[in-house]
This record gives structure tokens, C-alpha cells and sequence, in this order.
């Protein structure tokens, strides 16, 4: 073993200094020897001796690396003084002659140096001197110095080596034996790698086993020396893929083989994978797996796998036809041949990790993805594998822990242009899906929902919209343990799996949800608009087929529901537009629409704390009702907003809220107003009547003078074409009444001017006289003559009164004076358009 062991990094520093010092003062004096006429001998002699530098045994390969680029400069001068002279000073003497050096390290780097100067000579017998330089190279078996001395050589003929084939029947064969052809060359090479390689393997056997992990870095600052001899096989362009097939790469990984080291076949292997074009990798992937399967156990198959996958997949999207062409016309089945390995892998291999077995997997459909795109059954076996190996090893905690899996699931999802092509997936999928633990479920749904989301892609079918909700039931149903699995709807053969039984965890009271809850549920709502068939009633039985999957999730339906409702009632909308709710048995399978929709409210009615959504979504659904002109279910509904409103609806201020909206909805119902007033009169009773019964009586004067507006419906009616020009402007416009119970209106005024006379706060009280006032205004203009110019001066007179009473008219009373007072401006304003204001006191 060598001596540096036995030395400090101070002591190896001191000895590279002095190897450097040598080495500038031998090559200045080897220089200046050359330079003068007839010392060419004495030139040698300054060559031998800084070539003695490369015998030390004290100097790391970092360190020697050093030395060995100040020699090889020295050289590369000697060299190229000897092409200039040449043919003064004799190459074929010189080449015997530097043979004579006393040792063998000065020996062989000089015999080098003269032998490729020689090879580029005329005639020259290059492969005699290449099998020469060869055998006499073994001379050196030190590791790093051999090593160094290989890689001197290498790159000293690396221009020099024959590059093209000869023909011996039209070349002559004594030509032939003297200059030698590339198989010459590729025979050069590759016996160098060997005897490079099985020094360097030799290096890790080397000294104590304490300096083990010292001796792994050496030998990794070392290993560019060797692949530098594959790279220069590959950079012959003579080699075509069948002779690299047949004469190339069997001799490379024999050798990789029999060496048996873990770094060597690592650093090998991925070389060979870089340096060779992508298509011979095409069509040597048994020779490249065969030789896998029978590397050292330790070697990382994952790492070599992943790698040749990565190449081949840049190779398929960068030379997409070539690829077509090479894979048709040799019949290459690139991803049986890689199944294949997997198969006789997990054989040979049992034990291998789930994260190498899953990285694996991936890379192998991305390639599959990429070279077949349309042949699903590929994806399928893949998932295949992955679900038997969970079943081999069961639900083992070194299974579960792999987050890996979740790359393998979103594989198909990444790499296919379109994302329903995962829907063209068979039950393998699903079931390795059903597998993974729930937490890994419900991320793999969302990164799937996401990806339907960005693609805009219409789920059109049921058999579309199972496989969708198959995969997105983690975001329905939270199983009870994440180690329970969520349940397939529809596939009783993955019921039968272990752990398919669910459990609602969360309870009613427990209406509040997590952020990241809420986050899945919209974009689960927002899945659902994606759903989509041209039939107005075939898209419909896609929605209810969509409700039966979400009812699992009990109170989170609360954010998918609406939703539903929505999109039922946009298709309402879309029949009624066609003119498809006509008939009688239209009517009838309209109805089914409603009853869906009214399920769906009830359901999401059994939490209290969706009243207030409840109530909405049945005011939206009287409106498109009534806008369809189907009154009665229009009446119903509004009935049901009511009965909400009555068990629901405790606190003043969602009461008065609820009020306004139900308000607003009852007067724009304007077909049950035509069709059915019996029924309008009933509903609009009701609303007056809560109204009167707020707790608070602010809120309470105001929903009882908005009721009035139900009482007295009009609807406007352009007749500017008809109308004398000298007409005033009122009078060219006319009022189509709907519902003109001008006694109701003038009850509920004054009942809401004693409510707001009632309030001790003189400034609010005042404020709902001047917003009574501007109602009553309403009703003047729109010709209800309860509403008189008596009323109007009578409560223009009250206000100014009160306002009189307050005195100076300052804080709060200032903005409620300019409310009024913008009142009076407008009242005579319309004096100039209106003469029915002309006796109104402003």
C-alpha cells in the first residue's frame, strides 16, 4: 500500500510543492534543450526526470491530477517539437530508443509521446504501435498512476485512431495490416476501459478499512477518467446501432458485469446511457436490462432506469417521425420490453423499496404516455403491478409512507394532452387508487379536479361522470380513520376491497369547516359545472346521478348543492327559451326538475344552519318558476321560503333581510300575479303580516311600507310614438296595473307612520317620515289615488313640523334635513312636467 497513509495533509502540501518546483525547472531546461541545436538527448534526460514526479505514492488524485496536467503541457511541447523536426530526429528510432528509460513511469508517458507523434507519420504501421502502447501499459497495475498513464494515453491518440471500416476486397490487405481500420480502434478503446476499470475497481480494495468512505470520494474524482473512454466509442461516427448492437455493447457490459462494484456499475451504466445516441438505446434495451438484472445488489436499478426513461422520452419529443419510423420498422415493443424487466425485477428483486418500485412505475408511464398514447391497456398493467405489490405486502407502514404513489396516480393525469383520457382507464386505476390512504386519496382528487378545472373538459356521459366521482369521493365522504377507505359507488367489485366501509365522523353541530374543507368543496362545485350533455334532459339525469354521488357528505352538501339547484333551473331556463314547457306532458317531465330541486333543499334543510342559503334557493327557484309561467310550483315554493322563514329565522336582522328578499321576489312574480292572484293575495298577506311583527321597529316600519309595494304592482308602458309632442311628459307615459289595491297601500303607509312616529329617537323617526314620504311619492306618480295631494301635504307638514320642534339643525339632524330637502327639490321639479304636483307644498 502506499506510503501517503502514514503522512499528514501538511506533509502531502510540502511534497506537492517540491514535485511542482521540479517539474517547472526540469520542463524550462527540457524546453531550452530543444530550443539549441544537437541537444535533443539531454531534452530526454529533463523529460525522464520530471516524469519521475508521476511515481510518487504521497499525493492524493486531486493533487496528483495537478502534477499530471503540468507533465502532460511539458509533453504536449516535446511533442510538438518532435513534428516539427521530424524527419531529422527518427521516430521509429526515437520510439525504440525512449524504451530504454530506467523506470517504467518516465518509460511508458515518453514512449507515448513519441509513439502517437509517430502514428501521425506516413506509412506509419499505426496498429502495431497501438497493440505496442497497449501491452507495454500493463507494466503499470498502481491504481491512480496506471489510471493517469491510460488516460495519457487516450487522449494522446484520440485523433490518431482509424475512423472508418476497410474493405478488404477492395483495399489491400497489407495496407490493411498497417494502418488498421476503426474496428481497430474501437478494440483500442475498449480494452483500455477494461484495464482502466479493473484499476480503478482495484483502488477500493486498497488499504484499511477504516479509510473506506475516504477511499468511496477518491474513487468518485477518479471516475472521469475512466467513462472518458466511452465517450470517445461513442463520438466514432463509423458505428451504426447494429454493429454498437452486436460488437460494442456485449464487450462494455461484460465488463461493467464482472466487475461487480457498486460505483463502477452506477457511473458505468449512466454513462453508457448519456454518451450513446438515444437510438441505439432503441434497440439494445434486453442487452442494457439483462445486464441490469445481474448487477451488484446495492446498485440503485431506480437511478438506471430513470435515467434511460428520461432519455428516451426527450429522445420521442425531439425526434417524434424518427422514433415512429425506428420502432415500426424493427417492430420494437419499447414498453413490453420494459414490463418484461419489471416483471423479472420484482423476482429477482423482492425486496425492493416502495419508494425505487414507485419511481419506477412513473417514470415507465410517462414513457408509455409518450411513445403509446392511446393504448391504455399499457397504464392499466402498470397499476396492475403496483396493486399487487400492495396486496404481496400488505398495508405495511413502509408502504404508506410513500409519497411516491401520489406521482405514479398523477402520472396518467400529467402527462395525457387531454384529462378525460384518464377516464378511458379500466378498474386497475380505481383500485390502486382505493388503496392509498386517505389523505393521499383526497390530494390525488383535488390535483385531478384542478386539472378539469384548467382544462375546461364537459363530462358527457355516466360512465364519464362514475370515474370522475370515483376519484373525487375523498373529497365527499371523510372516512371515519384515514386508514379506511372510501367506497366506489356503483363497482361492487371494489366494494369488496379492505377497508371500503365509511364513516361519517363530523356531526350536525359541527357546521364550521376547515379552510382547506371549504377550498375542496368549492372546487368540487365548480367540478360540477363541468357536467354537461346538449339533451336539456339527459344533462338533467347527469345531475342526478351527480346529487346521488355527493349525498354521502351529509352537511357538506351545503357547498355542492346550490349548485345543482342552479344548474337544474338553468336548464329550466333553457326548455322555457326553446318554447319546451308548453304542453301538458311537457309540463309533467318539467315537474321532475323541481322535485329535484325541492330534494335537494330539503336535504340541505336538516342542518339549521343552512336556513338562510334554503330560503334563498327556493326564492330563486319561484322565480324561474313563475318566468316559466308555472305559477303553482312557483306558489309552492314561495309557501316553502315561508315555512323556513317561520322555524328557522329567529334573530330581528335575518328576519328583516329574509323580508326583503321575499318582497322583492313577490313583485317581480308577475305571471301568478295574472294567473293565479288568489294564491299572490295569500302570500303577499303573509309577508305584510311578518313584516308587522318585526322585534325591532325601525326594521319593522320599513318592511311594512316595502310591503306596500306588493299591493300595488305597475308595469310601465312606452307610448312616446303615439303622444302629442305638446303633451306633457306624464302624460305620454301609461301604467299597465298588475295589482292596484290602493286601500292595502294606504294601510300599510300609515301603519309604518305609526311605528316610525312611535320611536323616541326623534332624528330616526324623522328620517323613515322623509323615506315614507319618498314611498308615497311612488304610489302618487304611478295613479293610486288613495295616495292623495291631502296625504302628501299632511306628511310634508308633519315633517317640517318635527324638524321645527328639533330647533337648531345641527349633528345628526343635518344629513336627515338634506334628505329632505333633496325630497322637495324633486317634488318641484316634477311640477314642471306633472301638473298633478302643482297643489303639493314643497
Amino acid at each position: 500500500m502506499s506510503n501517503r497513509n502514514n503522512i499528514t495533509p501538511g506533509e502531502q502540501a510540502k511534497v506537492l510543492d517540491n514535485s511542482i518546483t521540479v517539474i517547472r525547472q526540469q520542463v524550462a531546461l527540457m524546453r531550452k534543450c530543444l530550443e539549441t541545436k544537437n541537444h535533443f538527448m539531454d531534452a530526454l534526460k529533463h523529460a525522464s526526470t520530471f516524469l519521475n514526479e508521476l511515481r510518487t505514492n504521497s499525493l492524493t488524485p486531486k493533487q496528483y491530477y495537478e502534477l499530471y496536467i503540468m507533465v502532460y503541457e511539458g509533453l504536449e511541447y516535446l511533442s510538438q517539437d518532435l513534428k516539427d523536426t521530424h524527419p531529422n530526429n527518427h521516430l521509429a528510432d526515437l520510439y525504440e530508443l525512449v524504451q530504454y528509460a530506467g523506470n517504467i513511469v518516465p518509460r511508458l508517458y515518453l514512449m507515448i509521446t513519441v509513439g502517437t507523434v509517430y502514428m501521425g507519420v506516413k506509412d506509419a504501421p499505426v496498429k502495431e504501435i497501438m497493440t505496442d502502447m497497449m501491452e507495454m501499459c500493463r507494466g503499470v497495475q498502481h491504481p491512480i498512476r496506471g489510471l493517469f498513464l491510460r488516460y495519457y494515453l487516450s487522449q494522446r491518440t484520440k485523433d490518431l485512431l482509424p475512423t472508418e471500416f476497410s474493405d478488404p476486397s477492395t483495399e489491400k490487405k497489407d495496407e490493411l495490416a498497417l494502418k488498421g481500420d476503426v474496428s481497430d480502434s474501437i478494440q483500442f478503446i475498449i480494452t483500455n476501459f477494461i484495464e482502466m476499470n479493473k484499476l480503478w475497481v482495484r483502488w477500493q480494495h486498497q488499504g484499511h478499512s477504516s479509510e473506506h468512505r475516504k477511499r468511496v470520494e477518491e474513487r468518485k474524482e477518479l471516475q472521469i477518467l475512466v467513462g472518458s473512454n466511452l465517450v470517445r466509442l461513442s463520438q466514432l461516427d463509423a458505428i451504426d446501432r447494429v454493429y454498437y448492437k452486436k460488437h460494442i455493447l456485449p464487450l462494455i457490459l461484460e465488463q461493467i458485469v464482472k466487475c461487480r462494484d457498486l460505483i463502477a456499475q452506477e457511473y458505468l451504466l449512466d454513462v453508457i446511457i448519456q454518451v450513446f445516441p438515444d437510438e441505439f438505446h432503441l434497440i439494445t434495451l434486453d442487452e442494457f436490462f439483462d445486464a441490469t438484472l445481474n448487477l451488484d445488489p446495492h446498485v440503485s436499478i431506480k437511478s438506471i432506469v430513470l435515467t434511460l426513461v428520461d432519455r428516451l422520452i426527450g429522445f420521442k419529443k425531439r425526434e417524434p417521425d424518427y422514433v415512429a419510423k425506428v420502432v415500426a420498422d424493427d417492430s420494437v415493443d419499447i414498453f413490453g420490453k420494459i414490463i418484461g424487466f419489471i416483471d423479472k425485477l420484482s423476482q429477482l428483486k423482492p425486496d425492493m423499496s416502495a419508494t425505487d418500485y414507485s419511481s419506477i412505475l412513473e417514470s415507465i408511464s410517462k414513457l408509455s404516455i409518450t411513445y403509446y398514447p392511446d393504448r391504455y391497456a399499457n397504464i392499466d398493467s402498470i397499476f396492475a403491478h403496483a396493486t399487487e405489490l400492495f396486496k404481496d405486502k400488505g398495508s405495511s407502514p413502509e408502504l404508506q409512507a410513500q409519497n411516491n404513489w401520489k406521482t405514479l396516480l398523477l402520472a396518467p393525469i400529467s402527462m395525457y394532452s387531454d384529462v378525460r383520457s384518464i377516464l378511458q382507464l379500466d378498474n386497475h386505476y380505481l383500485e390502486f387508487f382505493n388503496l392509498q390512504s386517505y389523505q393521499l386519496r383526497r390530494s390525488v382528487s383535488m390535483e385531478i379536479v384542478e386539472k378539469f378545472l384548467e382544462e375546461e373538459v364537459k363530462i358527457t356521459t355516466k360512465e364519464e361522470l362514475d370515474k370522475v366521482f370515483t376519484v373525487v369521493q375523498p373529497l365527499i365522504v371523510v372516512p371515519e380513520d384515514p386508514t379506511v377507505k372510501a367506497l366506489k359507488l356503483g363497482d361492487p367489485a371494489l366494494n369488496s376491497l379492505p377497508g371500503a366501509s365509511v364513516a361519517d365522523t363530523e356531526t350536525e353541530e359541527d357546521s364550521k369547516d376547515s379552510l382547506d374543507i371549504i377550498l375542496q368543496q368549492e372546487s368540487l362545485a365548480k367540478l360540477l359545472q363541468l357536467i354537461y350533455n346538449k339533451n336539456p334532459y339527459k344533462h338533467f339525469e347527469l345531475l342526478e346521478i351527480a346529487r346521488d354521488y355527493l349525498q354521502p357528505a351529509k352537511q357538506r352538501v351545503k357547498y355542492t348543492y346550490p349548485t345543482l339547484v342552479a344548474m337544474t333551473l338553468k336548464l329550466v331556463r333553457k326548455l322555457y327559451l326553446v318554447k319546451h314547457i308548453e304542453t301538458k306532458r311537457q309540463k309533467n317531465k318539467i315537474a321532475k326538475f323541481f322535485t329535484f330541486i325541492s330534494g335537494l333543499i330539503t336535504v340541505m334543510g336538516q342542518h339549521t344552519y343552512n336556513a338562510v342559503d334554503c330560503f334563498n334557493l327556493n326564492l330563486m327557484t319561484a322565480e324561474i318558476a313563475d318566468e316559466s309561467k308555472l305559477v303553482d310550483i312557483s306558489y309552492d315554493f314561495f309557501i316553502e321560503s315561508l315555512v323556513i322563514y317561520e322555524q328557522f329565522f329567529v334573530d330581528s336582522r335575518s328576519q328583516y333581510q329574509a323580508l326583503m328578499s321575499l318582497i322583492n321576489k313577490l313583485i317581480s312574480a308577475k305571471n301568478m300575479i295574472q294567473q293565479n292572484v288568489e294564491n299572490f293575495d295569500r302570500l303577499i298577506t303573509k309577508t305584510t303580516l311578518y313584516s308587522s311583527k318585526l322585534l325591532r321597529k325601525t326594521d319593522q316600519c320599513r318592511a311594512v311600507y316595502m310591503s306596500s309595494h306588493l299591493w300595488w304592482i305597475v308595469e310601465d308602458v312606452d307610448d312616446y310614438g303615439d303622444a302629442d309632442e305638446s303633451e306633457p311628459i306624464n302624460a305620454m307615459m301609461s301604467h299597465l296595473s298588475l295589482k292596484d289595491d290602493g286601500k292595502r297601500v294606504l294601510e300599510c303607509l300609515q301603519k309604518s307612520l305609526r311605528i316610525a312616529d312611535s320611536i323616541l329617537d326623534n332624528n330616526v323617526s324623522l328620517e323613515l317620515f322623509i323615506e315614507i314620504l319618498n314611498q308615497s311619492l311612488y304610489f302618487f306618480i304611478h295613479g293610486n289615488e288613495m295616495v292623495s295631494v291631502r296625504y302628501l301635504n299632511g306628511l310634508i307638514e308633519l315633517i317640517r313640523n318635527n324638524f321645527k320642534a328639533v330647533g337648531k339643525i345641527e349633528g345628526p339632524f343635518e344629513a336627515t334635513w338634506k334628505h329632505f330637502d333633496r325630497t322637495l327639490k324633486y317634488i318641484r321639479e316634477q311640477k314642471s312636467i306633472d301638473p298633478r304636483f302643482d297643489e303639493v307644498n314643497a
